[in-house]
């Protein structure tokens, strides 16, 4: 695994890559998924999900992200 996003109730977005962590927060705009991240990791994204499959597409320039949806044990 490369790379994980936590999205928090209240909008509170966590996302670890690479061994970095950085904190943001995440809204629904429209209907996109936006993460207010430092650049590039930040933008607005069109979703596709199918059962825990999920595809982020990025409405500007940049490649979707495919990826898997996982619930958090409580304390996480």
């Amino acid at each position: 695994m490369h790379w994980r996003e936590v999205y928090e109730r209240g909008g509170r977005l966590r996302s670890y890559s690479m061994g970095k962590k950085m904190v943001g927060k995440w809204f629904v705009h429209p209907d996109e998924c936006c993460l207010d991240l430092p650049e590039p990791d930040g933008g607005c994204f069109e979703v596709g999900a199918s059962g825990e499959r999920v595809v982020l597409k990025p409405t500007g320039l940049g490649l979707a992200v495919d990826g898997v949806l996982r619930s958090l044990a409580q304390g996480e």
